[in-house]
């Protein structure tokens, strides 16, 4: 059973989610050493698990598979079963217990792990692109970031996600015109023609990546989580790449369109109003 987490969002997912399924794991460990040693004697403490058992330390030969120790927990009743659960946990929680409830071993804890403060997880994009002066058009030749994520728990998973966010940093860079009308907040773009996401043909077919693997001293199992970085180092590195191309000039707002490239070489004035840009 998975225990309430604060959400999916700010980049967290995967701390908070591995912290909850930690603690409510640990419970379910500390439940099945609890069996074990009820049916075959000892201490809890002189029990461990591994191969889908619970087994004696001293003598592996004495054991009890998962599937015997949930039934197990379901005969004993209680806090094995679900029938009873810690009483500060969320109601939210408290309910999906009761829902599992004698359905077998049920594993619930509160994610009480010391939280020190938010982790933060960093990530550094590496950009190349080639600027035609006279049409404005920025071709991304190759890119390349490394994550700061913590503990790895799935490269190609992260492989995708710090793929995936690159894309959508070109597009916030280059082509993603998100205007909205400033008296009602409401989106004034219309269509794809004037918030265009990238295709495959706007993008390096292929991009390098990699992440540091340090572990968070703080998560029990040293992840920090990757979400929005890699969007953020896909689009200040290739705007970075475009200012380097031309000599430093920085522009104050995305997304950097073609005309506004060409009016930079040409040293004239930008076009653009406030409601042309995503930024006043």
């Amino acid at each position: 059973h998975q225990p309430y987490n604060i959400g999916q969002f700010s980049s967290n997912t995967s701390n908070t989610m591995s912290r909850t399924n930690y603690v409510a794991a640990m419970d379910a460990v500390a439940k099945l050493k609890e069996i074990a040693a009820t049916d075959l004697g000892g201490s809890p403490d002189d029990y461990d698990i591994g191969e889908h058992r619970v087994f004696s330390k001293s003598d592996p030969s004495m054991y009890l598979t998962y599937a015997q120790a949930a039934q197990r927990a379901i005969e004993l009743g209680g806090k094995f079963s679900g029938h009873e659960a810690p009483e500060d946990i969320n109601p939210l929680t408290a309910g999906a217990v009761a829902g599992l409830a004698g359905t077998g071993l049920i594993g619930v804890a509160k994610d009480n792990l010391p939280a020190p403060g938010t982790p933060v997880a960093h990530v550094a994009g590496f950009c190349l692109v080639e600027v035609d002066t006279e049409t404005g058009a920025v071709e991304i030749l190759d890119y390349a970031a490394a994550a700061d994520c913590g503990t790895v728990i799935h490269p190609m998973s992260l492989g995708t996600q710090i793929k995936g966010g690159a894309v959508m940093g070109f597009g916030m860079a280059l082509t993603e015109r998100h205007i909205y009308d400033p008296q009602n907040g409401l989106p004034a773009s219309v269509g794809f023609h004037q918030a265009k996401p990238p295709t495959y043909l706007d993008v390096p077919a292929e991009m390098k990546w990699g992440a540091v693997d340090v572990a968070d001293p703080v998560n029990p199992m040293g992840i920090k989580g990757v979400g929005e970085p890699p969007l953020g180092a896909a689009a200040s590195s290739l705007l970075c790449a475009v200012s380097d191309a031309l000599d430093g000039h920085t522009f104050k707002r995305v997304p950097v369109t073609r005309d506004m490239i060409v009016n930079a070489v040409a040293g004239r004035e930008q076009s653009h109003a406030p409601l042309q840009s995503n930024t006043a």
